[in-house]
């Protein structure tokens, strides 16, 4: 089944100097609970322990722009992200990194929510440069 959705949800073709990953998690959980969470652009750190704050630039809709702020540890201490697509029927939320300090350029993220038998399935996808992943 995962096959299924990684074919459906996130089959991109990277472009020269582009590599792309997936993360599978899968969540003892309905799927509307992890959806409840993943779904807020802005509220990030509800499901990422590495976001410390996020403030949402206007109303929360497509091309919304978020300021996150990382924790210490990591590559960079802020991130501004644009809402490409939020699809509360297919569970799917998309995002591109537009700004911040770190090297990604030409970044962007897809997540969705599946079920499974017993849990649900949380599926990241990502497009990033060289040297990045």
């Amino acid at each position: 089944i995962e096959e299924e959705y990684i074919r459906r949800y996130h089959t991109h073709a990277p472009g020269e100097n582009q590599c792309s990953s997936i993360l599978i998690k899968h969540i003892k959980a309905p799927v509307h609970r992890v959806w409840s969470l993943v779904r807020r652009f802005d509220q990030p750190q509800k499901y990422k322990p590495f976001v410390s704050r996020c403030v949402v630039q206007g109303n929360l809709e497509i091309g919304s722009v978020r300021e996150v702020d990382v924790k210490s540890g990591l590559p960079a201490t802020t991130s501004t992200e644009r809402l490409e697509l939020l699809d509360d029927n297919e569970h799917i939320l998309s995002i591109r990194i537009v700004g911040g300090d770190h090297r990604l350029k030409n970044y962007s993220s897809i997540v969705s929510v599946h079920p499974e038998i017993s849990s649900s399935e949380l599926l990241f996808y990502c497009v990033c440069p060289p040297g990045d992943h």
